[in-house]
C-alpha cells in the first residue's frame, strides 16, 4: 500500500512548480495533484478521467443561501424557497462550466458527470484537451476521478460467536434497544446507503420506503446507461454481490421478527455507485459517481427527512491528517450535506495484506467533515483489522461478525467482518438520534455520541475512542428521564373456579435523573392501543418498580408504556414494553 505522508513533499513541490507557472494566467489556482501522472495516463490511454473545479462568481454566497434549508421541514413555502435558491445555484455552476467546455471546442473530451450544488465538472481529457483546461482562468484545479475498490475483509468468515444472532448481540450493543424501548426506532427518517446496490425484495425490507437511485460511470446502471432513478435502480450490480444488502440491513432493515437494524424503522434512499472494473474482475466506484450520489441525497433534503449517508468504501492510500485538498469535490459534497443536518459516515478501510493497520485511515473517510468509522469487537475491543488514526477517527461500531441480509435469496443472512459493517451502525444510530431530537446539528450529535459512547482502546496507541451508544446519548440530552429497562411477561393463577391471567411490569430506576437533580416521586403506567394513543392505568410510588396488570384477556398482546414524573408533575417521554400472550 502506498502511504501517503511519504509522499507529500514530492506533491507539494509538484503543486507550487504549477502554481508558480500559472501564476500569470490564474491568481485562484490551486495544487494540480499529479499533474505529471495525469498527463501521461492521457498520452498512454489517450485520456485521462479528472474532477475539475471551478471558478464560479458569488459561489460562497449562493451556497450559503441553499445551506439555509435544512432537511426534515415539509412546509411547501419553505420547500419552494429551498428548491429557488438551489435553482439559482445550479444555474451559476452549469454556467460556468459551460464557459470551460466552448473552450474546449476542437479538442477531445466526454462530459461524466456535470454538478449542480459543488463548482465541479466531471470529464475524460485527451492529452491537448489536458493541457488546454490546464491554462484557463475559468479553472481552479483538477484533480484524477479516481477508482475506489470495495473493501475485501467482508467476504471472509467472520469466524467468531458464529452460532448467535449477531445483528441482535449488536444493536444492544450500541444502546439501539434502550433507545427503541423509548419509542426511537428511525420512524420518520431515511438514511441513504451508497454501495453495490440492495435486493429490496428482500425480507429485512419488508414495507418499507425505500427511494432508488444509480450513478455508473462505466454504464452499469440496470437500463444500461450511466444513471438511473426510481424503481429498480439500486438493483445490486451484479449476481451475488451482496455488499450494499448487507450494509443497509445493519442501518435499517427489519424482517417484523428477531432480525433488525439499528435504525429497525427508518426508509432507505439506496443509491447504486458501482461499475464493473474489467481489469480487476471487479467492481470499483469512481470519485465522481459517488459525488453524484451526495448530490442526490442532497437534493432530496426536503423531500424527505435524511438523517445520514453511509459510505462503507475506501481507497489503498492511508493518511494521517486530512485529505480535504485531494478530495475537494467529494469534502464539498460532504460540507453541504452537514450544512443542512445530514451527517456523512464512512469507513475507515480494513488491513488487505502486510500494511500497518495504524499507519492511518483510507479516503474518504479522511476528509475532515466526515464521520470517520472504525470497528470494535463485541468484547468492546478494536478489532484487529480495523484501520487507525489518532487525528482521524471518530467513533468506533461493532464490525467483527456482524450478520445481515445478503442476496442469495430474500430470506439469506451471513457473518461478515470490516469497518464497512461498522459504519451502518453510526448511520442507523443518527436516524433514531434525529427521531428524538430533529434540528439536532451534526457537530452536536457526534458530540454527545462521542461523550456517551464506551471508550475502546486502540492498539495502535493505547488511547481510547468511543464506541457508540445512541440509547445513553438519548439520556443524556434528557432532562427527566424514562425509567429503564422496561419490560413485562404474562402468568397464570390456577383455581378451581378460574384461571386469570396477569401482565407483570418491571422497569428500573434511571440514574441519569439523579445526576440531573431531577427528583422522582412516582411512575406512571399506561396502556397502548392501536394507534399510539396511552390509557392512563396507574400511578405508584418511586419506590414501587414492579406491577401486576391483572384480570387481562387471554391470547391478547398487550403494549405499555411508563413514564418517569419528578416532584413539579413534569412526567418524561415513555418508555414502551410489549407483552405478548403464553
Amino acid at each position: 500500500m502506498k502511504k501517503r505522508k511519504s509522499i507529500t513533499l514530492i506533491l507539494f513541490l509538484s503543486g507550487l512548480t504549477a502554481a508558480v507557472v500559472l501564476a500569470g494566467a490564474n491568481l485562484k489556482t490551486e495544487r494540480y495533484y499529479n499533474y505529471d501522472d495525469l498527463l501521461k495516463t492521457a498520452e498512454t490511454k489517450g485520456f485521462v478521467r479528472v474532477i475539475v473545479k471551478l471558478d464560479v462568481p458569488g459561489i460562497e454566497q449562493l451556497t450559503a443561501g441553499s445551506n439555509r434549508f435544512q432537511t426534515g421541514r415539509t412546509d411547501m413555502s419553505y420547500i419552494q424557497e429551498a428548491f429557488d435558491v438551489d435553482l439559482e445555484l445550479e444555474s451559476a455552476i452549469a454556467t460556468s462550466a459551460d464557459q470551460v467546455l466552448y473552450k474546449l471546442n476542437g479538442k477531445i473530451y466526454k462530459i461524466n458527470h456535470t454538478f449542480s450544488t459543488i463548482p465541479y465538472l466531471a470529464v475524460d481529457l485527451s492529452p491537448e484537451a489536458l493541457v488546454l483546461i490546464r491554462n484557463l482562468p475559468e479553472v481552479i484545479s483538477i484533480t484524477e476521478d479516481r477508482l475506489t475498490p470495495l473493501p475485501k475483509n467482508w467476504k471472509e468468515n467472520a469466524g467468531e460467536d458464529s452460532a448467535s444472532p449477531q445483528l441482535l448481540d449488536s444493536h444492544k450493543i450500541v444502546g439501539a434497544d434502550v433507545a427503541w424501548n423509548m419509542g426511537f426506532t428511525g420512524t420518520g427518517w431515511k438514511v441513504a446507503i451508497l454501495d453495490s446496490g440492495i435486493r429490496r425484495t428482500h425480507e429485512m425490507f419488508t414495507g418499507k420506503t425505500i427511494v432508488e437511485q444509480c450513478y455508473s460511470l462505466l454504464k452499469d446502471c440496470p437500463n444500461g446507461n450511466s444513471s438511473m432513478s426510481g424503481s429498480g435502480a439500486a438493483a445490486h450490480i451484479m449476481s451475488g454481490e451482496s455488499h450494499g444488502t448487507h450494509v443497509a440491513g445493519i442501518a435499517a432493515g427489519n424482517n417484523q421478527n428477531q432480525m433488525f437494524g439499528v435504525a429497525k424503522d427508518a426508509g432507505i434512499i439506496a443509491i447504486q455507485v458501482f461499475s464493473y472494473i474489467a481489469a480487476w474482475n471487479d467492481i470499483g466506484s469512481y470519485n465522481s459517481d459517488q459525488i453524484k450520489g451526495l448530490e442526490f441525497v442532497y437534493s432530496k433534503r426536503n423531500r424527505h427527512k435524511i438523517a445520514a449517508a453511509n459510505l462503507s468504501l475506501g481507497g489503498v492510500t492511508q493518511y494521517h491528517n486530512n485529505c480535504d485538498s485531494e478530495n475537494s469535490a467529494m469534502k464539498a459534497a460532504i460540507s453541504n450535506l452537514k450544512a443542512v443536518g445530514i451527517a456523512t459516515a464512512i469507513a475507515a478501510g480494513n488491513q488487505e495484506g502486510s500494511e500497518d493497520p495504524c499507519d492511518g485511515i483510507a479516503e474518504p473517510a479522511c476528509i475532515s467533515s466526515c464521520i470517520a468509522v472504525g470497528a470494535s469487537k463485541k468484547t468492546d475491543t478494536h478489532a484487529d483489522f480495523s484501520y487507525f488514526s489518532e487525528n482521524l477517527l471518530d467513533l468506533f461500531a461493532p464490525g467483527k461478525n456482524i450478520q445481515s441480509a445478503v442476496t442469495s435469496s430474500n430470506s439469506a443472512y451471513s457473518s461478515w467482518n470490516g469497518t464497512s459493517m461498522a459504519t451502518p451502525h453510526v448511520t442507523g444510530a443518527w436516524a433514531v438520534l434525529k427521531q428524538f431530537r430533529p434540528n439536532i446539528s451534526v457537530n452536536d450529535a457526534l458530540k454527545v455520541l462521542k461523550n456517551e459512547g464506551f471508550g475502546v482502546t486502540n492498539f495502535c496507541t493505547g488511547t481510547k475512542k468511543p464506541r457508540i451508544d445512541v440509547g445513553a446519548s438519548i439520556v443524556s440530552l434528557l432532562s427527566l428521564a424514562p425509567p429503564m429497562n422496561f419490560s413485562g411477561t404474562q402468568q397464570v393463577n390456577r383455581s378451581l373456579l378460574m384461571n386469570e391471567y396477569i401482565n407483570i411490569l418491571t422497569w428500573e430506576a434511571n440514574p441519569q435523573n439523579a445526576q440531573n437533580n431531577q427528583d422522582v416521586t412516582k411512575y406512571r403506567i399506561y396502556t397502548v392501543d392501536g394507534a399510539g394513543s396511552l390509557t392512563l392505568l396507574i400511578e405508584v410510588d418511586s419506590s414501587t418498580l414492579s406491577y401486576q396488570h391483572r384480570m387481562v384477556n387471554r391470547g391478547t398482546t398487550y403494549e405499555y408504556a411508563v413514564k418517569s414524573v419528578n416532584n413539579n408533575g413534569q412526567d418524561s417521554i415513555a418508555a414502551f414494553s410489549t407483552v405478548n400472550p403464553l
